[in-house]
């Protein structure tokens, strides 16, 4: 941040940061195949791509969880949470790597519901032949 926008909006983010009531570094741990090579999350049916869609269904449950308990969050996965000064500065082991981070707090408001009126299958879905 600070090298692409400058020395002032690197300070303006890490105030902002800091003021983030609590944030929780969510990662997963890197798989290993039989073989000892990584995994890689561009095999369709291997497990490091299992591992880190289960991570993110964990992700949000968790902030479903928060919500219920009328805490706010935010998943973030911005630029920094994959610099690999982040890891160092969360004292992740080498075999992890950062899916994102859970902003949580007290909720400033409470969202709008939704429309009440409740859309046709056909205004939702669009059939490709």
């Amino acid at each position: 941040m600070t090298v692409e926008k400058g020395a002032s909006e690197g300070e303006k983010k890490l105030k902002r940061w800091l003021e983030i009531p609590g944030w929780l570094v969510v990662t997963c741990v890197s798989t290993t195949s039989t073989d000892g090579r990584a995994g890689h999350l561009d095999e369709p049916a291997g497990e490091a791509r299992e591992d880190y869609a289960a991570t993110c269904c964990a992700i949000q449950n968790l902030c479903l969880s928060l919500h219920a308990d009328g805490l706010g969050t935010k998943w973030t996965t911005g630029k920094v949470n994959f610099d690999p000064r982040f890891g160092d500065a969360a004292g992740l082991p080498s075999n992890e790597y950062v899916v994102g981070t859970i902003w949580f707090g007290a909720a400033a408001g409470v969202p709008p519901l939704p429309p009440k009126k409740r859309l046709s299958l056909a205004e939702v879905l669009s059939r490709h032949e």
